[in-house]
């Protein structure tokens, strides 16, 4: 006694001869081909639009796809537009309107104090920039971008030196 499987056994009616093996075999391949179109039928109506659906229910299903196709697409993009926005360099103008502050808020201080000396100026300077460049979270000014703008700002209006700086200044 043999066991085949549908696998096996069609592979060895396949072989067969008569009039009978035949039937089988056009049976089969008519099968197959209402097999394939049913596939390709579900694979249509899965990507057409569901307004040319005639079928409600299918319809309804396949609008509920392009809903949430339209989610993703519109979460895609708007997570690239955030990106895109906050990788937008400062401009060139907002550059020097913030060297501009910058030099204002060490300028105040320097007369609020009375320090005159260059290397206690100096740093100064370096502080305030440290201090810059540490709101924003970058090494170096020309790294700022326009996200950057609002929290330097606050950073810029609420700049006093640090306490190491401080002790620096007192040694010249």
């Amino acid at each position: 006694m043999y066991y085949l499987n549908r696998d096996g056994f069609t592979f060895i009616a396949m072989g067969f001869t008569g009039r009978k093996a035949d039937e089988f075999k056009l049976k089969y391949i008519d099968a197959f081909n209402r097999m394939e179109e049913q596939i390709k039928q579900a694979y249509l109506i899965q990507k057409q639009d569901s307004y040319m659906i005639t079928d409600p229910v299918q319809r309804a299903k396949r609008w509920i796809e392009e809903q949430e196709e339209h989610q993703v697409k519109l979460a895609m993009a708007k997570q690239e537009t955030k990106d895109v926005q906050d990788n937008i360099p400062i401009s060139s103008k907002d550059y020097q309107v913030l060297s501009r502050k910058i030099n204002q808020k060490l300028n105040k201080y320097l007369s609020q104090h009375q320090i005159y000396n260059k290397n206690q100026v100096a740093l100064l300077r370096w502080d305030l920039n440290n201090s810059i460049l540490k709101a924003a979270g970058v090494p170096a000014r020309i790294l700022i971008k326009q996200k950057h703008f609002t929290v330097i700002a606050e950073a810029l209006v609420n700049w006093k030196p640090s306490e190491t700086t401080l002790e620096k200044i007192k040694a010249y």
